[in-house]
């Protein structure tokens, strides 16, 4: 059984492309909002979770507890061998919920630590996260880093524990008939014909460093001046500092979600897609970018450089580095032959594409659930 509550979105086309690919059968509980791909036959879909799209958080944490006591009874009809849980919503809770499974059914329960602790939270749920992953059997992180930052933060869990399988690429799906019809008001919106185009789209956290970017470019005349170039932060702003970009032509802010078909356009007609994080395991968005071979500018933290090793994707700066991440824009805005390289080199992105794709990546899950514990 495989449990994710926030199967929406990014996280839907997760779901769906490591599940595609296994090779048994599998009771996928998820949300009655799955936004994707119809399933394959043999996953076997139980669309438990309404929390999502409520207003409340008291009628979200009832509407989770519920979804809860029906998968209470899902698992004890169908007995799971392995359960894997994708996300924790209520710590607390979920730690009680999957104790009491284990005692009931002996099943084994494989957590994946996208992230080690919530983002922005500092030290609020490391007592929780430490006892969540006591109880687990198998953690898998996404990159090598994760896993030493893991043994860092939690010296006590055993380090066999935890297990390192790639996150693999997000291919992007959006309607061509929709895509058709409303890119001539998209060009219009953003003007991105002729110029060089940088994007941080999705999103927009603290953590993700995207003030620090607005800070630079709003700093630098030779990229705030300069009408060859675009800057866009298209996505809904969770709690970033955008203000010191705000009002300059070359930059354009969005806050507010964007609709599949908008996305694939801005993606598209990115030149380097920016990822100056401050902190995270592995980024969704960097491996959508992978899918469609845009080039990256990531800073070294987590698992975000670990597709260098395999291919030179891009470029790569230190977190927090105002002065190396204006020189790096600097230099890519004037030698735009160095990204188009990047763009043009098919048998580079051929190479990094199926390191990361799905088959190996549900292979070595299948083989996970199946190992002693």
């Amino acid at each position: 059984m495989y449990i994710n509550p926030q199967s929406m979105r990014n996280l839907a086309i997760y779901d769906y492309s490591l599940l595609s690919h296994m090779q048994s059968d599998v009771h996928y509980v998820g949300s009655m909002h799955y936004d994707y791909k119809p399933l394959p036959s043999h996953i076997h879909f139980h669309p438990l979770f309404r929390y999502n799209e409520l207003r409340h958080n008291w009628s979200k944490a009832f509407s989770y507890l519920l979804s809860y006591l029906r998968i209470f009874c899902l698992i004890l009809r169908l007995r799971p061998r392995t359960i894997h849980v994708q996300w924790l919503r209520l710590p607390a809770f979920d730690i009680f919920f999957f104790g009491l499974i284990k005692r009931l059914t002996g099943c084994k329960v494989v957590f994946t630590a996208h992230n080690i602790l919530p983002h922005d939270t500092g030290t609020r749920y490391l007592k929780s996260y430490r006892r969540w992953y006591q109880l687990t059997d198998h953690i898998i992180v996404h990159a090598k880093a994760t896993q030493s930052e893991f043994h860092d933060t939690f010296p006590d869990i055993p380090l066999q524990k935890v297990v390192v399988i790639s996150h693999g690429v997000l291919q992007m799906e959006h309607d061509p008939a929709a895509l058709r019809q409303n890119s001539d008001d998209y060009e219009r919106r953003y003007g991105l014909s002729g110029r060089m185009v940088f994007s941080a789209l999705g999103y927009q956290y603290p953590y993700k460093g995207v003030d620090l970017l607005a800070e630079v470019w709003a700093s630098t005349p030779a990229l705030r001046d300069n009408p060859e170039l675009k800057l866009l932060f298209v996505g809904k702003n969770k709690g970033a500092d955008l203000s010191a970009a705000k009002g300059i032509d070359n930059v354009i802010i969005e806050d507010r979600l964007i609709p599949d078909d908008e996305f694939y356009f801005l993606l598209s007609h990115t030149d380097v897609y920016l990822l100056p994080y401050r902190e995270i395991s592995q980024s969704g968005v960097l491996l959508t970018a992978i899918a469609e071979g845009v080039p990256v500018l990531a800073t070294e933290v987590g698992g975000l450089t670990e597709p260098f090793e395999i291919a030179p994707i891009g470029w790569t700066l230190p977190p927090d580095s105002a002065s190396q991440l204006r020189s790096l824009l600097l230099h890519l805005s004037s030698h735009p032959e160095e990204v188009q390289q990047k763009k043009e080199d098919k048998e580079m992105w051929n190479r990094v594409q199926k390191y990361y794709g799905w088959e190996r990546i549900a292979r070595l899950t299948m083989e996970l659930y199946e190992a002693p514990f």
